[in-house]
Parts: C-alpha cells; structure tokens; sequence
C-alpha cells in the first residue's frame, strides 16, 4: 500500500469512528455510554424514527375514535359549534362571515339603487338671489 492510500484509509477510518478511532462524542447522546460512531448514531436516529412512527399511528388511531365519539357541530351549543366548524372547514366559515357582513354593510349604508329611488333634497340656489334683493 502506498502512502497516499493509506493517508486515504486513516482519513477514511477517523470519518466514521471518530478521532482515535473510539467514536465521536458529538454523536453521543444522554444515558448512552461512550462516544457513537456516524453507524451507531445512524441506527439509533433510525430506532427512534421508527418509535415516533409508532406513536403517531397510535396517536392518528386515537384521534379517529374520538371523533367519532364526539357530538356532531350542529348539536354543540353555540361557541362549541363555530369552533368545531372553524375546525372541520374554516375557509367556509371565513367565507360565511364575509359573506354576512357585507349583507350587513349594505343594509346599513344603502345600495346604489336605493339613493336613486330616494326623493332628491330641494337645492338652496334661490337663496343667494333673495339675499342680494333683500340689500
């Protein structure tokens, strides 16, 4: 083996075992003893996903039994019912309060056609003329 090999082969080595080839004691975690070397730390990232997997399936299946247990929204009483629908589907409930508000808006200010159906207040233009006669 040449010398570049096996500066290649040392570099190689303390890559994946860590300085003095004992693992790295940045992959070391709480109550686990020693330094980890990259394999090590790799397994045991990959246990732990697989644990949190676990959890969330637990977790989803959980979820879907309580929803089914729980009361439709349209039977909650009133704060209940606007929460589970924000919920369920709150671009509808967005939309549904626009919506009523400007109904609101356009009652209380008046449409376009309605200023229109309204009869037009007398102009004071004599006024001025009465004005100037009367000096």
């Amino acid at each position: 083996m040449t010398p570049e090999q096996e500066a290649i082969l040392r570099d190689v080595q303390v890559q994946l075992r860590g300085p003095r080839l004992s693992g790295w004691p940045e992959l070391s975690s709480v109550g686990v003893p020693g330094d980890r070397t990259v394999v090590e730390a790799l397994a045991a990232a990959l246990r732990q996903i697989d644990e949190l997997r676990t959890e969330i399936g637990d977790l989803e299946t959980t979820v879907a039994e309580l929803t089914r247990r729980i009361q439709p929204p349209d039977q909650l009483p009133w704060p209940l019912s606007l929460v589970a629908a924000l919920l369920q589907d709150p671009a509808a409930v967005i939309g549904e309060q626009i919506a009523r508000w400007e109904s609101l808006i356009d009652t209380l200010l008046g449409t376009p056609d309605d200023d229109a159906a309204q009869p037009t207040t007398p102009t004071l233009e004599a006024a001025p003329a009465q004005m100037t006669e009367q000096r």
